[in-house]
């Protein structure tokens, strides 16, 4: 087998300290890249490499601070097509990073501002149409027709926008891998529950929760949507605290132009264009387990089994700083 072939050496490591002292000799050879499929796995770490960038964007200490985990020299480390120890390591020195750099202005508009009304209970489920908006995007959600997504100033205006998509992964974390006998699973947010409105002359929020799928593979999940009269964009929250391991879920938007949704992570998206007009989807979680080193599969459980989740998405014009 060549050179070529092998497998980076961060792959091996077993330690980020492997890493670190091992990083002179790593540079010096051409091994194989982590495979294009890895874009979306390790979603965790990928949310913290984003946070990272705009760290080091805004901090020359941040960019001194991960200097020799350097991309180009690691990239597997990137990927994250690495060892659960190795990726704990790597989280920890984005952490360190982040926190070198000066305080992130990118900040979702508050969900209680002053002089609020705030409506839950048998006064919210009574309600059968609830508008969040900001200076340019809405948002309206009913128990028909879901989320509707509204930008005039882009034409957009799409009813049932907000989906999720679930299914089975039997690859690696180089590359997602369909269940051949299996279609994928899609939920609407429509069936999310509204459990608390805010709403104010400066800001309105709207929390939905509840279930993705029913029985055993589940995803709970909330959902919070955020809009303030001085931002043009609406801010879109997707948490899951818990996920199913052995599937990928991801968003579905449609009738929304890529341009037009932005997620505060790596890239991590697929247009898809169907008989419907297609739609744009984001990764949430690829709950996978092995790792390929060479011939051997290594079991990566942490991957499989992250911890809660938290997406943000901006829909509409978001903070410059993004």
């Amino acid at each position: 087998m060549s050179l070529a072939q092998e497998p980076h050496p961060d792959r091996r490591a077993e330690t980020l300290l492997q890493v670190l002292e091992g990083s002179q000799a790593a540079a010096a050879g051409g091994f194989r890249a982590p495979g294009a499929g890895s874009a979306d796995c390790r979603i965790d770490l990928k949310l913290l490499i984003r946070r990272a960038e705009r760290a080091m964007a805004r901090s020359a200490a941040a960019r001194e601070h991960l200097a020799p985990l350097a991309r180009d020299r690691h990239p597997d480390l990137w990927a994250g097509t690495v060892p659960d120890a190795v990726a704990r390591g790597f989280a920890a020195r984005l952490e360190e990073a982040c926190s070198l750099a000066p305080v992130d202005a990118a900040a979702a508009p508050e969900a209680e501002p002053d002089g609020v009304e705030v409506v839950t209970g048998r006064d919210l489920r009574r309600k059968k149409d609830l508008l969040v908006a900001s200076g340019g995007a809405r948002a309206r959600f009913s128990r028909r027709g879901g989320v509707l997504l509204v930008d005039r100033a882009n034409d957009v205006h799409s009813e049932n926008a907000l989906w999720f998509e679930a299914r089975r992964d039997e690859g690696t974390l180089d590359g997602f891998v369909g269940a051949a006998d299996e279609r994928a699973r899609l939920f609407s947010a429509q069936f999310l529950k509204p459990t608390r409105y805010v709403t104010s002359a400066a800001a309105d929020a709207l929390v939905l929760t509840g279930s993705l799928g029913r029985g055993p593979v589940r995803w709970p999940c909330r959902v919070v949507l955020r809009g303030a009269a001085a931002l043009e964009a609406l801010c879109i929250d997707i948490e899951l605290p818990v996920v199913a391991a052995g599937w990928r879920l991801r968003t579905r938007v449609r009738g929304v132009p890529a341009t037009q949704l932005h997620h505060e992570c790596t890239a991590v998206r697929e247009q898809v264009d169907d008989e419907r007009g297609g739609f744009v989807a984001d990764t949430l979680v690829r709950a996978c387990g092995h790792l390929t080193v060479g011939a051997e599969q290594v079991r990566t459980p942490a991957a499989a089994a992250p911890a809660p989740l938290h997406h943000r998405f901006w829909f509409g014009a978001p903070p410059a700083c993004l």
